[in-house]
């Protein structure tokens, strides 16, 4: 039987090392385009027929084989490969992002981690006074739950992440050290270090010498005009918002009165995210950057407002902010400052409950922010 899939796929190493275990004679295939099959892989070739997708070729395996090696036929072992699912599901994203596959999202990398920690902690409590996740053995729960997590423990899962978890480290390594798992994986090297996205660098832009033009008689110089300067009047004035931010309680009244006087059409409304908090070991750090990055908005505060909340704390402190902004989109006033880069940018969704709490949150800047620690606030206005 050949095992197809993608160069250096982890599911087609993993179904090698169910079938090693399982003594079912397996290789990896080349993988060509006519063997995808509704855009699934990997795919297994038999003599019969072709199986596509890594549960069903992992349920046809454990049915070929008469001693149940694994314990495939056992019924919990269907909760382990949800399990598993799960697990890269969590993963993917974050691991995409360290393989250069996806951009770097603050917020999404954060989820992540919040939610692998909770499945870490109650595999961690399972696997207290357990070598193997099921018996004294290894079995397919062992299998399909380990190879999940080799990529992001290859890419992701830094030790001071994981360290907190001995009883999964200590099986995931009896795992990765097994004769079988070594023969299809090799030697595998986990994570040293957190990962850290590399900053753009602007390349600075070639100076091109230009032919001296002759001088002609200067023209009358027409002022341009600024694009949200040509809107329709909108009813809410942004003025008198900051008004009323400035001079009255922000969550009694001042809220209360832009959900009362917002023209949607008019005005939009966003909220950013600093795109690398592990920078920022001090708390003034982030403040120095959060104040610099208002004194460079200058041009915006005719057509913006923004509430700028310091947060975070053991050396990771971030730059969280909700803001207003004439139009239906990032004026260029802000794209065209160079922090704008180090910022994600997220257009707020007031139909989510959520989304509109967590606005009010950065408004109101009094330290109920999604559990996050407040450290300081600072405002463009």
């Amino acid at each position: 039987m050949e095992i197809l899939g993608n160069e250096n796929c982890w599911a087609v190493k993993q179904l090698l090392v169910v079938a090693k275990y399982l003594e079912i004679e397996a290789t990896e295939g080349k993988f060509e385009k006519e063997h995808e099959i509704f855009g699934n892989w990997p795919v297994l070739k038999t003599k019969d027929a072709e199986l596509i997708g890594l549960s069903s070729i992992m349920k046809y395996f454990c049915e070929q084989e008469e001693k149940d090696l694994l314990k495939g036929k056992c019924s919990c072992m269907y909760s382990w490969m949800d399990l598993a699912q799960k697990i890269s599901n969590t993963l993917c994203f974050w691991v995409g992002v360290a393989e250069g596959k996806n951009s770097f999202v603050q917020p999404i990398i954060q989820q992540s981690k919040k939610d692998i920690a909770l499945i870490f902690t109650n595999l961690n409590n399972y696997l207290l006074d357990k070598t193997f996740l099921i018996g004294e053995s290894i079995t397919l729960a062992d299998i399909v739950i380990a190879c999940a997590l080799i990529p992001a423990f290859e890419k992701v899962l830094f030790p001071q992440f994981v360290k907190k978890f001995a009883n999964v480290l200590r099986w995931f390594n009896t795992f990765i050290h097994q004769e079988k798992v070594v023969s299809v994986f090799g030697s595998i090297e986990l994570c040293k270090a957190e990962f850290k996205p590399q900053r753009k660098k602007k390349q600075p832009k070639k100076q091109q010498q230009q032919p001296k033009k002759k001088q002609q008689p200067k023209k009358k110089q027409v002022r341009k005009v600024n694009p949200l300067d040509q809107l329709p009047k909108s009813s809410m004035e942004l003025d008198e918002w900051k008004r009323q931010y400035s001079n009255t309680k922000t969550r009694e009244e001042a809220i209360p009165w832009l959900w009362k006087n917002l023209d949607k059409e008019g005005y939009s409304l966003y909220i950013s995210h600093y795109k690398y908090p592990e920078e920022n070991e001090q708390a003034f750090v982030a403040c120095n950057l959060a104040s610099g990055f208002m004194q460079r908005l200058e041009p915006l505060r005719k057509y913006g407002f923004g509430s700028l909340c310091i947060l975070g704390e053991n050396n990771n402190h971030t730059i969280a902010g909700a803001w207003i902004f004439r139009g239906q989109g990032v004026p260029f006033e802000m794209s065209n400052c160079d922090d704008f880069e180090v910022h994600d940018f997220v257009k707020c969704d007031l139909d989510n409950a959520e989304d509109k709490e967590y606005f009010e949150d950065l408004l109101a800047a009094d330290g109920k922010l999604k559990g996050q620690k407040y450290v300081d606030w600072k405002c463009f206005k």
